[in-house]
């Protein structure tokens, strides 16, 4: 269940904007490389807000006219910056699930938690969160390259787990999985920062990771034990 480090970013992330425009002579693609990291930059140091068209453009050294001409909007920037800077997410791949399974669990909890301090990762959640759900065809991006492929993978790697007897059922995989993302969401975004502050992030986890293999584990069999003694 631990994340899988980010592929590395393509061409085709770098130029999808160019191409969604399609027509016309082919776009300076420094200018591209320019506006990504300009607006990865804001997005990095002043977050979501912060990170209009225009500031970009100011950044970048580039006219608005050249901005306006690849991203109809700022959320559409983002996720393009996301592609470019953390690349696409690979899909679930189930041979090289661990025979440590709660080990892992514990560690991806970890690397999910550490990821949201990203303030790239941050932001786009926030994003995804705030304002995407009205934009169908942003959200459904988004969905498919930051949530898909992760989700897909925690759901392929329990369902191993109890193939291997580590878990008792994952007939509701998927929904174990989506109860899971929802207490890390209702934590780090919905949770007022200062009333965390009873315990540390490593402590919650571990917490919520005990809960887990309590629920999750198999009961050991019956009356093996003082049965016989």
């Amino acid at each position: 269940m631990v994340p899988e480090p980010a592929a590395a970013p393509s061409r085709d992330n770098v130029d999808m904007s160019t191409r969604r425009r399609g027509g016309g002579r082919p776009r300076d693609a420094r200018i591209d490389e320019r506006v990504l990291a300009a607006a990865r930059n804001l997005l990095a140091a002043k977050g979501l807000r912060a990170m209009t068209l225009d500031a970009v453009a100011d950044v970048a050294g580039v006219s608005r006219s050249a901005i306006y001409r690849r991203w109809a909007s700022s959320d559409e920037l983002v996720l393009d910056v996301l592609d470019h800077a953390l690349g696409q997410l690979p899909g679930p791949n189930p041979s090289v699930a661990s025979e440590a399974f709660w080990s892992d669990v514990r560690e991806g909890l970890h690397v999910a938690v550490a990821g949201l301090s990203n303030p790239v990762e941050h932001g786009a959640i926030q994003l995804w969160l705030g304002r995407l759900t009205h934009q169908p065809k942003l959200h459904r991006r988004y969905w498919e390259r930051r949530v898909k492929p992760r989700r897909e993978r925690a759901i392929e790697s329990l369902r191993e787990a109890a193939a291997r007897g580590q878990v008792a059922d994952a007939r509701d995989a998927d929904l174990l999985i989506d109860m899971l993302a929802g207490v890390l969401l209702y934590r780090y975004f919905l949770t007022p920062q200062e009333l965390r502050k009873d315990e540390s992030d490593e402590q919650w986890l571990d917490r919520l990771a005990d809960l887990a293999e309590r629920l999750l584990s198999p009961s050991p069999p019956s009356g093996d034990g003082d049965a016989r003694s």
